[in-house]
């Protein structure tokens, strides 16, 4: 059974990189043509980008991530690293004021 356990630990963190990567980072929507059109970007945490617009039937544009696995995989890691030490500073903030 111990056997896979590194193919199974293999597996959870590509399924948690495709979640990852699909979170948003920044979107924004700008009026172009003088309002005739609204340009929409959006950065999702792979640094892929979608540009799309909204009014008229203009192509989607679709950037893919500039980054290999390996590096995603690094920032996904960084990433949950962050949010876990914002909770936890959080939690020692609330203790202290307590």
């Amino acid at each position: 059974m111990t056997q896979y356990k590194d193919e199974v630990e293999k597996q959870r963190r590509s399924n948690r990189l495709a979640v990852w990567r699909k979170g948003i980072k920044l979107s924004y929507g700008l009026a172009i043509d003088n309002g005739k059109d609204v340009e929409h970007l959006t950065i999702f945490n792979d640094d892929s980008t979608t540009l799309e617009y909204l009014k008229t039937d203009r192509k989607t544009e679709i950037t893919p991530s500039p980054h290999s696995h390996n590096d995603l995989i690094d920032m996904m890691l960084g990433h949950e690293n962050k949010t876990a030490e914002l909770i936890i500073r959080k939690k020692l903030a609330g203790e202290n004021n307590e």
